[in-house]
């Protein structure tokens, strides 16, 4: 039996928490899958701790609370620590990317035997995105890590990024925020992982409806992408 951990990142989203674990929950695999939730709470502040510490704790569902906000990547990188699953997927708490996706990126992931299997917004010329700007920025970063890494994403950005155990443990993560996403990706390039990506839906929100991710993050990224191309 194979064993997907989910892991839910939570920064400030009582608004949506509750319905996307009812969506996660929802979701039905096969027999041989095995669904473990690892939720990290990232010091929120509107109501969400207090609505996670009101859920009953099991052997496939662990919740863990920051003391700080120490970032998304941060958060990712405890789940992945935590976790116990043979695959690792990374779901948002927020309600842009659907759980369901989850059944599409593990069939593909083993009936291919790849390392790793993004959801891509962009691989069949979809536009999700609420900005303009920030399917440039995506597009761009994309095809930078491509040029300089040799890869072949269309979305590197993608929250739903479904990876082997085995593999994040050989990455060696360190990035703390959003920045993380073009850490994993140019790494599973340079070091020759089998990946590939699958075409999925997305639902964008805007930042008054809680989005969080900024220029500032971008300016992050490409840097982080020009640090890993130096470093040997």
């Amino acid at each position: 039996m194979t064993k997907l951990s989910i892991i839910v990142c939570v920064f400030n989203e009582i608004k949506t928490i509750e319905k996307i674990l009812n969506k996660i929950d929802s979701v039905e695999f096969q027999n041989t899958i095995q669904k473990e939730i690892i939720i990290v709470d990232n010091n929120s502040s509107d109501g969400s701790r207090e609505f996670l510490k009101k859920i009953s704790i099991s052997n496939n569902l662990k919740i863990f609370f920051q003391e700080k906000n120490l970032g998304k990547g941060n958060s990712i990188i405890k789940g992945i620590k935590e976790s116990t699953g043979d695959l690792i997927v990374f779901q948002d708490a927020d309600l842009e990317y659907d759980p369901n996706n989850f059944v599409r990126l593990v069939n593909h992931l083993l009936n291919n035997k790849l390392d790793a299997v993004f959801g891509s917004r962009i691989k069949n010329d979809e536009v999700y995105f609420y900005y303009k700007i920030n399917r440039v920025f995506v597009v761009f970063l994309t095809k930078l890590i491509n040029l300089m890494y040799r890869g072949t994403f269309t979305d590197v950005a993608t929250n739903h990024k479904l990876i082997k155990r085995e593999v994040l443990n050989k990455l060696n993560l360190t990035s703390k925020g959003f920045t993380l996403d073009f850490e994993i990706s140019l790494k599973l390039a340079k070091y020759k992982f089998r990946y590939d990506e699958i075409s999925i839906g997305y639902h964008p929100r805007t930042y008054k409806d809680g989005k969080k991710i900024n220029f500032l993050d971008a300016i992050k990224s490409l840097f982080v992408i020009f640090y890993y191309f130096f470093r040997k």
